[in-house]
């Protein structure tokens, strides 16, 4: 396999774990960028108040995840074909 496929699936690599984090370990990188933890569940269910940054980092990060694996996927399988 040449080596621009292995950096493209690295690099797809990266992508798919900043992602994965990005969606479902939001706390580490609420931590990252400098934004405070989200409300607790009660207090914003009592309020009817929704944190916008966590739908922003979900949405964000499954769209970055996916493009990661599509990515790093399509260059290794049009060089095995």
């Amino acid at each position: 396999m040449p080596g621009y496929v292995l950096i493209v699936d690295i690099f797809g690599a990266m992508l798919a774990f900043a992602g994965f984090s990005m969606a479902f370990r939001q706390r580490a990188v609420r931590r990252l960028i400098g934004r405070p933890s989200p409300p607790a569940t009660s207090i914003a269910r009592a309020n009817n108040e929704d944190d916008p940054i966590t739908y922003i980092l979900r949405i964000a990060g499954i769209m970055i995840m996916v493009f990661g694996i599509v990515m790093g996927g399509m260059v290794t399988l049009v060089n095995l074909r």
